[in-house]
């Protein structure tokens, strides 16, 4: 069919929108529509609800991070050969984001794989068994895996630039804080990492299954949760239950970072003795605080996250925090 002049010039305009709003949306400037919106609720067969008019309504234009390209400083690229070196990950992952950190701190220019989290076969044809993160070298015919072993092998390698972090100071407050609040951090995060299906690793129904099937929710033990006691139906409504307290559990996740403001020295080092191993540490376990909506991170906690996530190149979860 042949479109008239008025017609065509539409389709064209169209066209030229829709190409506009993909690239907006891939490269952050744009959260994809219902980023921001009410958690869903998660079925027994794991079934996301379709979507509501109320999620269809434009997103509003916002950056991804507050702070510009030019505001923190990074070394010149470093392209160790070709093919790049791939690193093989779950994006919630605090110990994948450990080495993703390292990389992107150094500038060295690599591929990002995200793993399906029932996904077996990958990792075992690499390391033999399930784990992440993996870090393949192609040009070096390299696999490792354990993240801290991977940023100091990664760190200390001359031929990506010189070494950058310093020693870890054993931060004994800031572990303190992690154990002290991480049934209340588990109960908020775990239900909110599978609840939208937009985490690469979660983006099909039989990854969802695995990480449930797999992580307990407080105050349930991991050896009684992952057997027949329970089943699938049993686990996502106690993921549900957890979502349900959000009104409950917020006050007191508050409280709990305010804390924080007086353990972190400034937004670019955690540690007075500078940027280090507790940088890569500390950010790792942070991240995950930032899928929670409406919890009030402190002014240093906030600046010290969003200069992380620009030095390391590892997006925070804000535009789609439930």
């Amino acid at each position: 069919r042949v479109l008239a002049k008025p017609q065509l010039a539409m389709a064209r305009s169209l066209g030229l929108l829709l190409c506009i709003g993909s690239l907006a949306i891939a490269h952050g400037f744009v959260a994809p529509v219902g980023l921001r919106s009410a958690a869903p609720t998660l079925s027994a067969n794991n079934k996301l609800p379709a979507a509501s008019s109320a999620r269809l309504a434009p997103a509003p234009l916002a950056p991804r991070m507050t702070l510009t390209p030019s505001s923190v400083a990074h070394p010149d690229q470093v392209i160790v050969g070709s093919p790049l070196p791939i690193v093989y990950v779950y994006d919630h992952c605090p110990f994948c984001v450990r080495v993703r950190a390292i990389f992107g701190a150094k500038n060295i220019k690599h591929e990002v794989r995200f793993m399906a989290n029932d996904d077996i076969e990958t990792p075992t044809k690499l390391v033999g068994k399930k784990i992440a993160p993996i870090i393949e070298i192609p040009t070096l015919n390299e696999v490792m895996m354990e993240s801290l072993d991977i940023v100091k092998r990664i760190d200390e390698d001359a031929s990506m630039g010189p070494s950058i972090l310093g020693p870890g100071t054993d931060r004994s407050d800031l572990k303190a804080w992690q154990k002290k609040h991480q049934d209340l951090f588990r109960s908020l995060q775990r239900p909110r990492y599978v609840s939208s299906g937009l985490l690469p690793e979660f983006a099909l129904k039989a990854g969802r299954d695995a990480f449930v099937k797999n992580h307990p929710v407080p105050p349930f033990e991991k050896p009684d949760w992952k057997s027949d006691n329970y089943d699938m139906a049993t686990r996502y409504a106690k993921y549900n239950e957890c979502m349900g307290k959000t009104a409950e559990l917020l006050p007191e996740a508050n409280k709990a970072v305010e804390e924080l403001e007086g353990m972190i020295f400034s937004a670019k080092h955690c540690s007075e003795a500078g940027f280090g191993y507790d940088d890569i540490e500390l950010f790792a376990r942070l991240r995950s605080l930032t899928i929670i909506k409406n919890l009030n991170l402190g002014a240093k906690t906030k600046g010290y996250l969003e200069y992380m996530s620009a030095k390391f190149d590892i997006p925070l979860y804000d535009q789609m925090a439930l």
